[in-house]
């Protein structure tokens, strides 16, 4: 069976809904969802973790990055055996942060003029596009927070692309239209704002599966 896989953060995951937008796209054309997205990911890592998967994705498949923002950051905790999200641990685990280094990383990661923003809303992009690109796999990209670069790359007979702020800003969209009947807290959509979303990108979807 064709997959559709998912690579993003909470939003992707469907936190505070029950069917988030990636699981009402496979329904919808048939595909078996591969769930690769995760709590407060970051740019980096859905990269990283796409680049580490890619090999198991068919031509048959598509690929949906919804990409977090770029201010995130991830890191693998060797002692804890597992990936750390900075943004999970700032809000949700502040009890963990016990470590001067660590306290220094949260300090000044935003420093040297926003290098960093500027760095993880960019070339993650580039590297899932190009291994995309090269494998010959379907794509597109979703910016599911405020402030990524408003790119939507799309990629079926040839490489194409194109700009559209509705599509790209998934997100500033919904908070737009109808922030109290599309988002369930401060930023995720319940589930009538993951369907607005999959009504947002299926014309995209439509033309890189020629539906």
């Amino acid at each position: 069976m064709k997959k559709l896989w998912q690579y993003g953060c909470s939003i992707s995951l469907g936190e505070e809904a029950t069917r988030p937008y990636g699981l009402l796209a496979a329904e919808h054309y048939g595909y078996e969802l591969v769930q690769q997205s995760e709590s407060s990911s970051s740019n980096p890592h859905i990269a990283i973790k796409f680049c580490e998967q890619f090999k198991d994705i068919t031509s048959d498949d598509l690929v949906i990055f919804g990409w977090s923002h770029p201010s995130r950051n991830s890191w693998y905790n060797n002692h804890l055996d597992k990936w750390e999200h900075l943004n999970y641990i700032q809000q949700k685990k502040m009890g963990s942060l016990l470590t001067a280094s660590a306290v220094d990383y949260v300090k000044n990661q935003h420093k040297r003029n926003g290098y960093v923003e500027n760095l993880h809303a960019w070339y993650p992009k580039h590297i899932v596009s190009m291994t995309c690109k090269v494998a010959g796999l379907n794509y597109m990209h979703i910016d599911m927070l405020p402030d990524n670069n408003n790119v939507v790359d799309r990629q079926f007979t040839g490489w194409t692309s194109l700009n559209d702020d509705i599509v790209c800003s998934a997100i500033g969209q919904l908070f737009q239209e109808d922030k109290a009947n599309y988002i369930a807290d401060h930023l995720h959509p319940n589930d009538l704002g993951h369907e607005r979303i999959f009504n947002l990108i299926k014309p995209w979807m439509d033309s890189i599966l020629i539906v």
